[in-house]
């Protein structure tokens, strides 16, 4: 087995694997051979029930350790200074458990973010300090590697890859650097970009693109799709539909865990909490409508459990199933999908000229970018209005017409 491994990599021990890099420098005219060793242990585990598995497993790793050795050696700055500062500097690895402990264990992404992170520990060490990786070799290498990954998988047929795939992974990343910084692990100087106006730190998304416009429902479409769900029987979703284009909820984050107890029925309006943001909404006034829905189901809704009763338990299968219904009997476009309710509340916001800022609380956004730059575009509404506004007639038209006649 021995003979086999690469160069750098030898068995130590039984349960041992040691990688080794070496670089020769200059100091003070004499010739000296720096190395840096790190060890592997080779840990059999439910996943690699034999000692053969768990060797394949520790190589693998080894591996990759060799790779970053070999371009930590490499680098300029090399044996200038063997003084590294060890103390407080995190490893991708435990500080990626710990931010997923904290943020995605139990939550409905937490199967996507698995998926991420196989990815990015596929290419990365588990021990690689969060330091080390700040280059622009790291940040190519790692692009490449998962574009290579994603198009050589089984299911994909095609072997296409989309950009928004590989961004899903660098956003993992960010997320753990930006963890990482928060809890004293990773230092900002060190980011590959540590400009605190540079949000990506250095890690850019590739660009994915302009996507179709969508277009928000007209009020004519809400009320038809909201007959023929009454007129079909389905009252909760009909209600539901309602509720959900007038307040701009998020389906499954926000609404699906709205609870009578949400509602402050004196002042008439709306607080609950927003997981994306990871934070409470404004006070967001209900409409007339969304009231009246409020008022029916208020009773119904303290049966199931008092102030933590739900007060719709429609499911989030069971909307897009009517949703889909809907949208073939309504005859409404492809982009008539649960998602089409909150971009219309949104949309009819910035139509009636609110502040991006007001927008920008009531719909719940982090950052008021997130509103400029997704949705306070020209609707038709805007656009019709807009030439309205010059749409002048003159008799002057009709002389011109004439001649040219």
């Amino acid at each position: 087995m021995t003979q086999l491994l690469p160069k750098g990599i030898r068995l130590r021990e039984k349960n041992t694997i040691q990688v080794q890099s070496s670089k020769t420098v200059w100091v003070d005219g004499k010739k000296q051979v720096n190395r840096e060793f790190k060890d592997v242990p080779v840990v059999i585990t439910a996943k690699c029930p034999t000692y053969d598995t768990a060797l394949q497993v520790a190589i693998k790793e080894a591996m990759k350790i060799k790779i970053n050795l070999d371009a930590y050696v490499s680098s300029s700055g090399y044996g200038k200074s063997k003084i590294r500062k060890a103390f407080g500097v995190g490893k991708l690895k435990e500080t990626f458990d710990m931010l997923f402990e904290k943020r995605w264990s139990g939550q409905k992404q937490e199967k996507n973010v698995l998926i991420y992170a196989t990815d990015i520990f596929n290419y990365f060490p588990n021990d690689i300090r969060l330091d080390e990786m700040q280059s622009e070799e790291q940040y190519e290498g790692f692009k490449t590697f998962v574009i290579d990954q994603i198009a050589k998988r089984p299911m994909n047929n095609l072997s296409t890859v989309s950009n928004k795939s590989v961004n899903h992974r660098l956003g993992i990343l960010r997320e753990t650097f930006r963890y990482a910084i928060k809890h004293g692990l990773l230092d900002q100087e060190k980011l590959l970009d540590p400009n605190e106006r540079v949000k990506d730190m250095g890690w850019a998304n590739l660009p994915e693109g302009i996507s179709k416009r969508k277009r928000p429902l007209t009020e004519e479409e809400v009320e038809n799709v909201y007959n023929q769900a009454i007129a079909d029987g389905e009252l909760e979703f009909a209600d539901a539909f309602i509720w959900l284009v007038d307040t701009g909820m998020r389906h499954q984050t926000e609404f699906d865990k709205f609870t009578v107890g949400n509602i402050n029925y004196k002042e008439k309006h709306i607080v609950f909490y927003r997981e994306k943001t990871n934070g409470w909404s404004v006070a967001i006034p209900l409409t007339d409508r969304c009231m009246d829905i409020a008022n029916a189901r208020r009773q119904l809704a303290f049966k199931r459990g008092g102030h933590n009763g739900r007060l719709f338990t429609i499911g989030n299968s069971r909307r897009r199933t009517l949703f889909k219904r809907y949208k073939k009997r309504c005859e409404l476009p492809d982009d008539f999908t649960p998602y089409a309710t909150r971009h219309t509340f949104i949309t009819r916001l910035v139509e009636k000229g609110n502040p991006p800022s007001v927008v920008k609380d009531l719909a719940g956004h982090k950052r008021l970018e997130t509103t400029q730059t997704f949705y306070t575009y020209s609707s038709d509404t805007l656009l019709k209005d807009a030439i309205k506004s010059i749409n002048k007639k003159t008799s002057m038209m009709g002389h011109n017409r004439r001649k040219v006649d």
